[in-house]
């Protein structure tokens, strides 16, 4: 009986096993035979994203100039510090650090979530920090989120200003000095052709300033060879960031001179004679017999602008300046000769010497 029961259960169990096999099970029937293990549920990497994945978390800054505009210049260089003694000091674009591939645009990809900080220590030539240092953010870094924020790098701003001789050429020697100081009295002294100085020409100066604003210049010392008018007046200039601001010309006297003008008598639009070049003249002291030739634009003649003279003197004291050639087709001047009274750091203008165009009759 028991045998049949056995027997019954085999056949039962056989049958079983071919209707599993005919749907194409491919699980074993036999009990002893082994069967595959239950999946357990898997998180994705989060590097390499799915489905219920973590995404990276990022650090990410931008650094824009005074309009706004990305740095894109090289040489920028940060400090970043964090959680498990992270710390690292890279450029921008430094790999392996940085993830973006664009100048300006700074991202580390892939960090663990906690407190960071990022400094900047190294700016782009030409750029810097209204810090005047190194410019730092700090945040919280959550597990796949992103940090970031935006550096100020703008260009510093700067004042040009010159110091000319009184027909307003540059002087041609260095040694001008000048306080450049800002509203609050904050500034410095700056002497012409010497540091902080950049201009590369004697006369021309130009300053690199802390910050925005209004700032005041004087000047203190006149360059070697030359006077400081009674009462020169300081002036100021109004300068934001990445500007360049004017300040202006800083009139600079030699200890004695003279100037006048040469016209046919012409007046223009505002009511001044148009002067008229190529006359030469003679200039003494009234009580000397040497004299001085000055040619107009040539020699002793230091005011560049055609039908306009002047001459450096010896001394103070009453000169006589005549003009003994007119320019081709004109008439010298009646009188052709004028006094001046030379006084020390004070040019003298001695007028105008009105040359009139020569008559020519024409003969049919």
């Amino acid at each position: 009986m028991i045998d049949t029961l056995l027997s019954t259960a085999h056949r039962h169990q056989l049958g079983v096993c071919g209707a599993l096999l005919a749907v194409s099970a491919l699980a074993a029937c036999e009990q002893d035979q082994p069967t595959a293990p239950t999946p357990k549920p898997t998180t994705a990497n989060p590097l390499r994203g799915g489905l219920g994945s973590i995404p990276p978390a990022i650090i990410g800054w931008k650094v824009v100039d005074e309009k706004n505009a990305v740095v894109k210049y090289p040489d920028a260089m940060f400090e970043v510090t964090g959680p498990f003694g992270y710390h690292k000091i890279f450029y921008d674009n430094q790999y392996p650090e940085d993830g973006d591939p664009a100048l300006g645009q700074v991202k580390l990809i892939g960090m663990i979530d906690g407190q960071y900080k990022v400094c900047q220590v190294g700016f782009a030539m030409g750029f810097g920090s209204p810090a005047g240092g190194a410019e730092c953010f700090s945040g919280l870094l959550n597990p796949g989120g992103q940090l970031t924020f935006t550096l100020f790098n703008p260009r510093p701003p700067v004042v040009q200003w010159a110091a000319v001789t009184d027909v307003g050429t540059l002087v041609s020697s260095a040694g001008a000095t000048f306080t450049v100081k800002d509203s609050l009295g904050q500034g410095s002294t700056i002497t012409d052709d010497q540091w902080p100085d950049t201009s590369p020409q004697t006369g021309s100066l130009q300053r690199t300033l802390y910050h925005p604003g209004t700032w005041t210049i004087c000047q203190t010392a006149a360059p070697a060879g030359y006077v400081m008018p009674a009462g020169q007046p300081c002036k100021n200039v109004v300068v934001s960031w990445g500007e360049i601001g004017w300040g202006g010309s800083f009139v600079n006297n030699l200890p004695f001179s003279a100037n006048w003008g040469v016209t046919e008598g012409v007046i223009d639009a505002n009511n001044n004679y148009v002067p008229l070049a190529g006359a030469k003249f003679t200039v003494a002291l009234s009580r000397g017999l040497s004299k001085i030739s000055v040619d107009d634009n040539g020699q002793n003649d230091y005011d560049p602008r055609p039908g306009r003279v002047a001459v450096k003197l010896a001394g103070a004291g009453k000169y006589t300046v005549c003009e003994v050639q007119a320019p081709a087709n004109h008439w010298l001047p009646k009188p052709p000769c004028q006094t001046v009274d030379v006084q020390s750091a004070t040019p003298a203008f001695v007028g105008w010497f009105i040359t009139h165009e020569a008559q020519v009759i024409s003969t049919p």
